[in-house]
Formats: C-alpha cells, sequence, structure tokens
C-alpha cells in the first residue's frame, strides 16, 4: 500500500441500485464498465445486503454500525442522536480530513454527523416532513402514496430532472475535491442520488437502452394469493392495491428497467470519471475504494416496486472494496452495509469506543476466512408500523413480521423466494434458529411496537412550528464561491 501508513478513502454510495441489474455484480440490465473494471481489481461481496432497506435507517446504520432499532432510525423522518460516534468521527480523530459530496438523508440539527464539512446540501430536507401519521392497520382504503407513476412508460425516457442536477453537482464538487486533495490523509464520501426514480434520463444515455433487451420477472397465476401481509401493507402505501396491474404491464415493466439501467449507467460512468481522477493525480495506489448503495429497488419484481420490502431486488446491495495491495476475489458469504463502519475505524487505526453491531471486512478483504453469521434486515416505518426483520443464514432466509405468519425461503433453491417453507416438520429447527436471531432477546420489539407510534405526534408539533417560524435545518455550504477564482 505505496507510502502512507494509512491510506486515503474514497467511499461511492448509489441510491436504490440493486445489484441484480449490474453487469459487474452478475446482472443483466445496466452496462457498467467502470464498476466491472473495478471489481476486476477489487473484492467484491456478492451477497451484501442492506440494514433497512430505506434510505435514512439505511444510511444511520452505513454511518454508525448499529441497527436502526438501535439508533432510532424507522423511517425517513427520523434523526439519530448526535452522540453517537459515526465512522466521520473516527477518522476525523484519527487525522484525516473528512468530507462529503451529495446526499446522506441526515434528519434533524445535525447535519455533518463527524464530517468536516459537505460540499453541497443534500437534496432532501432535514426536517420531520417526512413522518405520516397512518390509520389503524387493516383499513385496506388507505393509500399513502401513488408511486405507480413514476414506473409507467410514459413517465419514462429522455429529460432533466432535480435529480440529475444534483447529481451534477455532486460530481462536480467530489472531482474538484480530488483534483486538489491535502497532503494529509482523506476521506471523501460521494453520494449520488441515481439510480431512485423518477426514471428521466439524460438524452444521450436513454438512447442506449430505449431498445434494450433486458429480463423481465415470472408471476405465478397464483401470486397475489402468495403475499405476505407485510406486502398487502406495502401495496397499499405504494398505490398497488389500485393499480398493481399497471405495474405488471411488459410495457410498463420494460420501461422502469429500461430506465433503471440507463441511471445506473450514467453513475457508473461518473464513478468512472472519479476514478480517472485518481489516476491522474498519482493518488489511485494510496486510496481504498468502496462502491455501495444503501438499499435495491424492487422494479417489478413479485408485483412490487420502490424499496421498504425485505425480498431480494430491495434489500440486497452491490459492495465493491478495492484496498491497494489486496487480491481480487469474490466473497460469497453474506455480510452487511452494516459492517462498513468498523471496517472503516480499522483501517484508520482507531478502536470503537462502544461494541458496534457490524463487524470489520478487512480481514477477509485482506484475504481472510470470513465467518458466516446471521444478517439482519430490519423495517419497520411507514406503511408497517410494527417490527418487521428478515434474517439471511447461509442458503436460508427467514422473514419476520410481528403478529403475522413468518417466510421461510431457501434462496439456493428457490432465489424468487415463492416457496415459503415456513411450518415444514422437517425445517423446524432452522426455522426455530432463524426465530431465535429476532425474538431472543437481540431486539426489543416491544419497545419497537410502541415507538414507531408514539413519536409521529411528537415530531409533528414540532414540524408544524418550524413550519410556522420559517425555520429548518438544512445544510448551507459556504456561499463565497468567488474565491475559488481569479481576484487580482
Amino acid at each position: 500500500m505505496a507510502t502512507r501508513k494509512r491510506p486515503n478513502i474514497l467511499l461511492v454510495m448509489a441510491d436504490q441500485m440493486t445489484p441484480f441489474m449490474l453487469e459487474a455484480c452478475g446482472g443483466t440490465g445496466a452496462r457498467t464498465r467502470h464498476l466491472s473494471r473495478l471489481a476486476d481489481r477489487a473484492v467484491q461481496f456478492t451477497n451484501a445486503y442492506t440494514p433497512s432497506p430505506i434510505c435514512v435507517p439505511a444510511r444511520s446504520c452505513f454511518m454508525t454500525g448499529l441497527y436502526t432499532s438501535t439508533t432510532g432510525c424507522y423511517d425517513n423522518g427520523d434523526p439519530y442522536h448526535s452522540f453517537l460516534p459515526t465512522f466521520a468521527h473516527y477518522l476525523t480523530n484519527a487525522g484525516y480530513e473528512t468530507v462529503l459530496s451529495g446526499k446522506m438523508h441526515f434528519i434533524g440539527a445535525d447535519q455533518l454527523h463527524g464530517f468536516q464539512r459537505r460540499l453541497n446540501p443534500d437534496i432532501y430536507p432535514s426536517g420531520f416532513l417526512w413522518s405520516y401519521p397512518l390509520p389503524p392497520e387493516g383499513d385496506a382504503s388507505f393509500q399513502a402514496f401513488d408511486f405507480t407513476p413514476q414506473y409507467l412508460a410514459e413517465n419514462i425516457g429522455p429529460g432533466w430532472s432535480k435529480e440529475l442536477q444534483y447529481d451534477e453537482e455532486t460530481q462536480f464538487r467530489a472531482l474538484e475535491y480530488l483534483r486538489h486533495a491535502p497532503d494529509s490523509p482523506w476521506m471523501l464520501t460521494v453520494s449520488f442520488t441515481n439510480p431512485h426514480p423518477p426514471y428521466v434520463v439524460p438524452r444521450a444515455y436513454w438512447e442506449m437502452y430505449k431498445d434494450a433487451d433486458i429480463p423481465l420477472p415470472d408471476y405465478p397465476g397464483d401470486m397475489d394469493a402468495r403475499y405476505s401481509e407485510f406486502d398487502h401493507a406495502l401495496r397499499r402505501w405504494h398505490g398497488l392495491h389500485q393499480r398493481g396491474h399497471e405495474i405488471r404491464d411488459p410495457r410498463n415493466l420494460i420501461a422502469m428497467r429500461r430506465g433503471f439501467a440507463a441511471l445506473a449507467h450514467y453513475v457508473d460512468d461518473k464513478i468512472g470519471a472519479l476514478l480517472e481522477v485518481l489516476d491522474e493525480t498519482g493518488q489511485r495506489d494510496e486510496t481504498v475504494i468502496i462502491v455501495t448503495s444503501d438499499h435495491g429497488e424492487m422494479l417489478g419484481e413479485k408485483g412490487l416496486i420502490q424499496k421498504r420490502s425485505l425480498y431480494e431486488w430491495s434489500a440486497r446491495i452491490p459492495l465493491i472494496i478495492d484496498l491497494p495491495g489486496a487480491a481480487p476475489g469474490r466473497i460469497d458469504t453474506p455480510v452487511s452495509l452494516l459492517d462498513l463502519p468498523a471496517t472503516l475505524i480499522e483501517l484508520a487505526g482507531q478502536t470503537p469506543v462502544a461494541p458496534l453491531e457490524g463487524r470489520s471486512l478487512l480481514g477477509a478483504v485482506l484475504g481472510q476466512e470470513l465467518d458466516t453469521v446471521p444478517i439482519v434486515s430490519e423495517y419497520h416505518g411507514e406503511g408497517i408500523m410494527r417490527p418487521s426483520f428478515m434474517v439471511r443464514l447461509g442458503d436460508w432466509k427467514y422473514h419476520y413480521c410481528h403478529g403475522s405468519a413468518p417466510q421461510l425461503y431457501n434462496l439456493a433453491e428457490d432465489p424468487g423466494e415463492w416457496q415459503n417453507r415456513a411450518g415444514e416438520p422437517d425445517l423446524a429447527e432452522t426455522e426455530a434458529r432463524l426465530d431465535r436471531v429476532i425474538t431472543g432477546g437481540n431486539f426489543d420489539l416491544e419497545r419497537i411496537a410502541r415507538e414507531v407510534w408514539e413519536r409521529l405526534p411528537l415530531k409533528q408539533v414540532v414540524n408544524a412550528a418550524m413550519q410556522r417560524n420559517g425555520t429548518a435545518w438544512d445544510y448551507r455550504p459556504d456561499p463565497d464561491t468567488g474565491r475559488n477564482y481569479v481576484r487580482s
């Protein structure tokens, strides 16, 4: 690893980027030549999972190495405590310049959480605007949003959006930082909002994919009968209880996948430009490069869209770690985004002051055997409003939703998660073992079930007062950009 005792770190995060559509991850759809080249020289974790399949909770885990039920982030309207150390705090204390360009979706007054500075504002508001009260469970007429239009062919295609504008700014600021990076170790996190919908695509990228032949999902004839209570709740939340047939229309399925693939290609080119600047400035061989996503996207699989689901297309993420001097390879042992903070902290030579709930992957990147442990993803918030988990251990995957019948799948035999094996006598021991991960004391289910409801009216009071006062926590970078240019 070149001359530094502590390497620079470039951490790139895409938003809602399922690996099943990326050529670099063995998927079909998006051509990702830069990610593929990176994967060829790096370690790729082929079974990486989000700790929570929604933005704010997933990012709270990504920053802290703690479960979302520990950070208290249950939905996109939740903050987490500023006294929880993040990897940015630890790296700052190790002497790194810690910088963020792009989205991190921090909710609350702390818009840095350990970063020394941000190069641009966040794309989304920092207040409690996205905390929603829900009616009692069982109200099948309730619909929070209608996400369906974002996935219809008529709304997908060439154009420009605020999301694209944001990623252009994020990329520009990141490239300029890399071109003038300090001599002391630095850690730059670059977080794009694409390929998150809407699937409005720069024309050049749309032209590449407008006629692309991309596989579509197969649906069994009795699919509706196979939906769990969790699935039905999400379908109501996403607007599919009335318009689900439109999502299954092949015309819309191919359009949404073409739009996603085009935007994933767009993000891949952004990553390529970042790597090119590292090469040009001679920093590549002393920089650890990590590429990942916060969570995935269903894209019509099982007739579902968006995230929040604990099925594979929503819960799986890409994870590539390029450590200079380490041998390239693939690791199939399941891991979590929750593991990255411990990895970064170890890279910086620091020791957590309190135990993390993720583990360091540094030894595995360096060729050591990685133990098989239960990998947990959880989602308790908007649309569900009760404790819900998935556990992956070996080939088995267990879905737990408080008060509902469980689901058990063997992913080696049934990667689409169609054959629910829960309740089979021969699998009773396996099912019980996975259930104990959730119900055996690792998680306070009653507290979670209580808090997801109790905090909603509290946040509404604060949000109403902030709107009345005209206050906001949004981060505003230094506006004096004129000093960047010639003035004398």
